[in-house]
């Protein structure tokens, strides 16, 4: 515990002593709900890039969901007031491998190519446990979500077309669906630079989104990452 304790106040540190996370998306909704209940799957961190640490800074709680173990470790230190579990979300019940660069990191994945098409490669390999969304919230009585992050690391979209608008039920959502001339995009060219506007047209034409439009509307993105809210 104290290795993981160390690594916050290291992570802490180099943040500038700032433990709001990322905070676009988290202020846009706590302009409409002050305190809630959230679910992020692949948490990766109690703060650094977390959508959610200024959610829990004001008040909220809710269920943190990572492949891997010493990330939940670090929640379950800095997070108390959370349920925080070691596992994957994937399309299917069961065990599946999981491939990590290192034992915390924001690529780790239960895609085996995934790593390789960032220019990584597979250094640690885990049988985890994984789950669908719908026996998560069964098991753990998740009834009412107001903000869910599903961040899995190229295998978002086939869990989202996977997953029944029931499943996915909250009043906000964020989903990361990557491009894919690295990750599957088709008959699509990338621009030279990065482009908001670029990645919030993909996703508005892309199958995902005529599937989620039946329950949300497209709120705002960061790249290939996008908030929705409930209709």
């Amino acid at each position: 515990m104290l290795k993981y304790a160390l690594k916050y106040l290291k992570d802490y540190a180099r943040l500038g002593f700032n433990s709001d996370g990322y905070t676009v998306f988290s202020k846009i909704i706590l302009k409409k709900i002050k305190k809630g209940i959230y679910l992020d799957i692949g948490c990766y961190h109690p703060i650094k890039d977390s959508n959610t640490a200024l959610l829990y800074k004001n008040g909220w709680k809710g269920t943190n969901i990572d492949i891997s173990e010493e990330s939940i470790e670090m929640f379950n230190i800095f997070r108390p007031n959370d349920l925080n579990l070691s596992l994957g979300i994937s399309t299917k019940n069961g065990y599946q491998k999981a491939y990590f660069e290192k034992a915390i990191s924001t690529l780790s994945s239960l895609d085996g190519t995934y790593l390789g098409k960032q220019g990584r490669k597979n250094l640690i390999v885990r049988k985890v446990k994984v789950m669908t969304i719908k026996s998560l919230r069964k098991k753990y009585k998740i009834n009412k979500l107001d903000f869910l992050k599903i961040d899995c690391e190229n295998i978002d979209m086939s869990i989202i077309m996977k997953s029944s608008l029931k499943d996915l039920d909250s009043n906000y959502l964020c989903l990361e669906i990557l491009p894919t001339n690295i990750y599957g995009w088709k008959n699509h060219k990338m621009p030279s630079r990065s482009n908001k506007k670029y990645y919030r047209n993909y996703f508005l034409k892309s199958k995902v989104y005529r599937k989620l439009k039946k329950n949300f509307i497209f709120v705002d993105n960061d790249q290939a990452t996008f908030l929705l809210k409930k209709r």
